[in-house]
């Protein structure tokens, strides 16, 4: 049964139904070729070597963990990229990497870096095996600090999102949004989406909304699904809070529902989801987790349906291809109004809180939960929901394929047998490499896109949320991205004079709070842990496919609380 349990642990924008979305990437699924699949492969160390959640520092009794699925975990503790406003009148807008004019000296580098890599290339591409590419890369020259920077700055993006004041009242405090996206694909494959959501009833009276919506989505197997992902849950998000609204008031005896034929859909998962529980949801966890089963039955098995219904070929690539693509999906939704956070997990992406304690040291406290075999309530679930299969988990992914044991697409997981054998051929041959059966395909679906639902309620320790896909935790452990973060809080955001700029001593290289983490993950020596400006360099020199050997893309969006 799945089920809700409380655990002892513990530039200003405005977008109503608009979505923000920038794009990124993850691996390939099996490390097949020249590119290693963070889902499947090894990374090697270079020689030498736009969210939101919250934690209290003393407290543990402020959250609440709400596992989907029947699976009710403990969160461990440890001691887009430019995103901007869709045009007026449009619902939501997707931008590829564009960003605001580039200094000519920095498109300069940008040049120098992409024929440096370009010459890399052809190197690395006349060599016979794996073995030599990966040597040869770990001899490639180094870019130079400047063209470091021009890569680092080039697709990042900071504004402010004003608290709102409804009728007199304070709306929360001020939220400081910083995002940056370092591809290792070409294309990267991830995205990352803003969105503010429709007003709530408690700050429909000034036209304002106090939640915010933050999402990253790490697409393997091509891009094609993180991409319908970014674009598509913002909206049906939106439209789920305000079916449970229209619910909650035909509960009360309230006006008839007044809905289209989607949201129609989204009503019966909703309460199909409140029947299986056999509890009371609060709105938002409940939402999301209507939104996630929604938008993957759309992907999965909705696209399926309309294909077979139309059967016209020119349309498979657009109707299949997101479902035979895959990609993972954290959502966190900060609510400053109700000063809480609810974190939506289906995959390795992580939510992680920084939290300053009354003594000035800083915690990291995951809000979310990576779904993958690593994870002992992941192994019992897939045993549990496929009895007798002692292949449902080989060599550490589901059928031997797939690392994350939930996400949304890979209908290679989820469609009937019959599904695939009639329309993978077709879809091969056009060049979905993905479109194959797993072995020992007996009782699917074998992959979910439930999410599991983190809530906690914010307090003053609570200083800032980091938001990203598993690259940046390939490189850096949960305690090293806070103390990172933590230093260019103490730098900008601590302490303040009375004129309002900072009044700390601390300087950091990067005004932007992503940019400057992602600079420290890619500086970072694996074996060490020492940063080295060497390390950096020589990692970002190296050209895609042959840097997926070393390190992933990487998608950050931070939401600093409280950032007066």
């Amino acid at each position: 049964m799945h089920h809700q349990e409380q655990q002892q642990h513990t530039r200003s924008r405005r977008a109503f139904g608009t979505t923000s979305v920038t794009r990124s990437q993850q691996p390939t699924e099996d490390g097949g070729g020249a590119a290693a699949s963070k889902k499947t492969g090894t990374q090697d160390s270079p020689s030498p070597s736009p969210a939101s959640a919250s934690a209290s520092g003393g407290s543990t009794k402020r959250s609440l963990t709400f596992a989907i699925g029947g699976i009710v975990a403990l969160l461990g503790v440890t001691s887009y990229t430019l995103l901007r406003q869709p045009p007026s009148g449009a619902a939501v807008e997707v931008t590829a990497h564009t960003a605001t004019t580039t200094p000519s000296s920095t498109q300069t580098a940008l040049e120098s870096v992409a024929t440096k890599r370009s010459d890399a290339q052809k190197k690395l591409d006349s060599l016979a095996s794996k073995e030599q590419r990966r040597e040869e890369a770990k001899r490639l020259g180094l870019l130079t600090s400047e063209e470091v920077d021009a890569v680092l700055h080039a697709k990042e993006s900071s504004w402010y999102i004003e608290p709102v004041v409804a009728g007199g009242g304070s709306g929360g405090g001020r939220l400081r949004v910083d995002t940056n996206q370092v591809s290792s694909n070409d294309p990267i494959e991830d995205y990352l989406a803003w969105t503010t959501l429709s007003p709530n009833a408690t700050t429909a009276a000034n036209g304002s909304s106090s939640r915010h919506m933050f999402g990253v989505f790490d697409g393997h197997a091509g891009y094609m699904c993180a991409e319908q992902l970014a674009a598509r849950m913002g909206p049906m998000l939106d439209r789920a809070l305000g079916a449970i609204a229209q619910l909650a008031e035909l509960k009360k005896g309230g006006k008839k529902l007044e809905l289209d034929a989607g949201d129609k859909a989204l009503v019966r998962t909703i309460r199909q989801i409140e029947r299986e529980a056999g509890l009371s949801w609060d709105a938002v966890p409940l939402a999301l987790t209507a939104t996630f089963v929604a938008m993957d039955h759309a992907l999965v098995a909705g696209a399926l349906a309309e294909f077979r219904k139309q059967q016209q070929l020119m349309r498979m690539d657009e109707l299949l291809g997101p479902a035979v693509s895959g990609s993972c999906g954290l959502v966190a939704v900060v609510d400053t109004k109700a000063r809480e956070v609810v974190v939506a997990n289906t995959g390795d992406s992580r939510a992680l809180l920084g939290v300053r304690l009354k003594n000035g040291a800083w915690k990291a406290v995951r809000l979310s939960q990576d779904q993958t075999a690593d994870n002992v309530n992941e192994l019992a679930r897939m045993a549990r929901e496929h009895p007798g299969e002692d292949a449902v988990i080989h060599r550490g992914r589901v059928l031997g394929g797939l690392m994350p044991t939930r996400a949304f697409g890979d209908c290679r997981y989820k469609w009937p047998l019959e599904a695939q054998q009639d329309l993978f051929p077709v879809l091969l041959s056009r060049g979905h490499r993905y479109a194959t059966t797993p072995p020992n395909y007996v009782t699917p679906p074998y992959v979910t896109a439930r999410p599991v639902i983190v809530k906690h309620l914010l307090s003053d320790d609570d200083k800032f949320i980091v938001i990203a896909s598993d690259g940046l935790y390939d490189q850096l452990s949960d305690a090293e991205v806070v103390g990172s973060v933590s230093q260019w809080y103490e730098a900008h955001i601590g302490s303040k004079a009375k004129d309002g700029s900072s009044a700390s001593t601390l300087t950091t290289e990067d005004a932007n709070a992503a940019t400057h983490l992602i600079r420290a993950a890619l500086s970072t020596d694996h074996s060490s842990r020492r940063r080295s400006d060497t390390v950096i360099r020589r990692l970002l020199a190296i050209p895609p496919p042959h840097s997926r050997r070393f390190r992933d893309d990487i998608s950050v969006t931070i939401v600093t609380l409280n950032a007066e």
